[in-house]
């Protein structure tokens, strides 16, 4: 691995981390707690199991993440009806209420953080990002075999 294959492993990992911190003081919500009420906005009911795998988290992550939107009263669970051994999690409307508050805030963060770039140069790093996330899913899957 070069010098500038290093630097940019943790350069990536700053970005995350600065990125995820601004996102959290802005608009006073984890970005893992945002994702979930988001997928849960787009569907009516999800298992725990579809968030932990979209959101590649363990269950225990999740599980702590859904119980405490769920005593801020922004998400519900329910035994799934059709098979009891399934916990669905569904948002409410404080929930919903939440998340409009939220993309008016988001919206304008992001035109602050990318003001700065053309359109290519986003495109470019989309490009990028995707096939290293690519390649890193690649490995673990390796791994897991």
């Amino acid at each position: 691995m070069t010098h500038n294959h290093t630097e940019l492993f943790f350069l990536l990992k700053q970005v995350d981390l600065q990125l995820t911190q601004l996102f959290d003081d802005k608009l006073n919500i984890s970005l893992t707690r945002y994702e979930i009420m988001r997928l849960l906005d787009h569907k009516k009911a999800v298992t725990q199991t579809y968030l932990q795998r979209k959101l590649m988290i363990n269950q225990a992550a999740i599980t702590r993440h859904v119980k405490v939107l769920e005593e801020k009263d922004l998400l519900t669970r329910m035994r799934n009806p059709d098979n009891n051994r399934e916990v669905l999690v569904t948002v409410t409307p404080e929930g919903q209420a939440l998340l409009s508050q939220c993309e008016l805030s988001k919206a304008t963060m992001m035109q602050q953080l990318f003001d700065n770039y053309t359109g290519e140069d986003i495109d470019f790093v989309i490009d990028f990002l995707t096939t290293l996330k690519r390649s890193s899913r690649q490995m673990l899957d390796q791994e897991e075999e």
